[in-house]
């Protein structure tokens, strides 16, 4: 009895943990995105019985209205910075944000990550590797960024290559690892099943999806 209970709450388990990992993945997207928006427009509506009464449907309400058009912006905002005019207008925006103190090394950091990651031409967080984590004789799924600073390079006199070794189940946070060269492993996955993998704590892999896994506990 024991033994049937215990396979049928992991084939149960194996179902239910990417769905939930994804909603909460969702959600946590949909606040970070939104968040500053729906705060502002709540501090008007503060204290309104209306309010009080159904909070948590005027703010899944905002945020859903936010997240669209944010999207709808963005889009916008691609489109019109195709014409001359407005590409002009970029550019003196450009300018301006590149010679404000402090500001411009956020804004020109920003803008850097932004390009290489949405750019299409960088090989960046394209590679999946193995790496030691936390400890030698332990591996972990990461991304190979890019070579490290030549400043790091020169401090430990070896070649170094930089790693986004993210976290489980949620990827969107981790740790930038500077390893040198020959601890690196190379492997041939993608970033798509390394993602599965990670997210789902390892439940899914590329040797086989949840179906073979819940026929293989039925045998």
């Amino acid at each position: 009895m024991a033994k049937l209970f215990k396979k049928y709450f992991a084939t149960g388990l194996i179902i239910l943990l990417p769905i939930a990992v994804t909603i909460a993945l969702i959600m946590f997207l949909l606040n970070f995105i939104t968040h500053p928006f729906v705060s502002f427009v709540e501090g008007f509506f503060d204290g309104a019985p209306i309010y009080l009464k159904y909070k948590t449907v005027i703010q899944f309400g905002l945020q859903l209205f936010f997240l669209g058009a944010i999207i709808a912006f963005t889009l916008l905002l691609g489109m019109m910075a195709r014409a001359v005019f407005f590409r002009t207008l970029l550019n003196i925006y450009d300018y301006i944000f590149h010679r404000i103190p402090v500001i411009k090394t956020i804004y020109k950091a920003t803008q850097q990550v932004m390009q290489t990651v949405l750019g299409g031409t960088s090989k960046s967080f394209k590679q999946v590797v193995m790496v030691p984590f936390p400890t030698h004789g332990a591996y972990c799924i990461g991304l190979l960024s890019s070579i490290a600073p030549k400043h790091c390079e020169g401090a430990v006199g070896a070649k170094l290559i930089s790693v986004f070794v993210p976290t489980t189940p949620n990827p969107t946070s981790g740790y930038l690892i500077m390893y040198r060269e020959e601890e690196v492993v190379y492997i041939d996955m993608t970033v798509e099943e390394a993602f599965k993998y990670i997210i789902s704590c390892g439940v899914i892999n590329s040797n086989g999806d949840i179906h073979e896994m819940i026929h293989s506990d039925e045998d």
